[in-house]
């Protein structure tokens, strides 16, 4: 039976190549046609959300890699709301709860609590593979 992979990644996407070596290994799951159901960032992995945050012209673009990606490949970005909340990265639903003026978060990333990663990983036919 073919397993289907969720990919955890809790390293910050400035200071590591975590977020490289992620997109590397996701890019040979889809190339093997091996199902993702979702990318989980975790901890300071979730400042790849940040629109706010631009690196320059001659630096990786993760951001935009991650969403290039999901696009071709059709899994969910999903960033932890209790660590996006903490590093000023919120939604247009948490911005406006929070009584903010304007979201931070890329659009395409899906807010998500541990719980969601937990129900993912709740089938013995799913891998976890994290990259810190």
């Amino acid at each position: 039976m073919i397993k289907t992979f969720c990919i955890l990644v809790s390293a910050s996407p400035l200071k590591t190549q975590a977020h490289l070596t992620a997109m590397s290994f996701v890019e040979t799951l889809y190339s093997q046609q091996m199902p993702i159901e979702t990318v989980f960032f975790y901890q300071d992995a979730v400042l790849v959300a940040n629109n706010l945050s631009t690196p320059p012209s001659d630096e990786p673009q993760i951001r935009k890699s991650w969403l290039k990606l999901a696009k071709k490949s059709g899994f969910e970005l999903q960033t932890c709301v209790a660590a996006s909340l903490s590093r000023g990265i919120l939604d247009k639903q948490l911005a406006d709860e929070y009584q903010q003026s304007a979201p931070s978060a890329n659009s395409d990333f899906v807010m998500a609590g541990l719980g969601q990663l937990a129900s993912a990983m709740s089938d013995s036919n799913k891998k976890l593979i994290h990259f810190k």
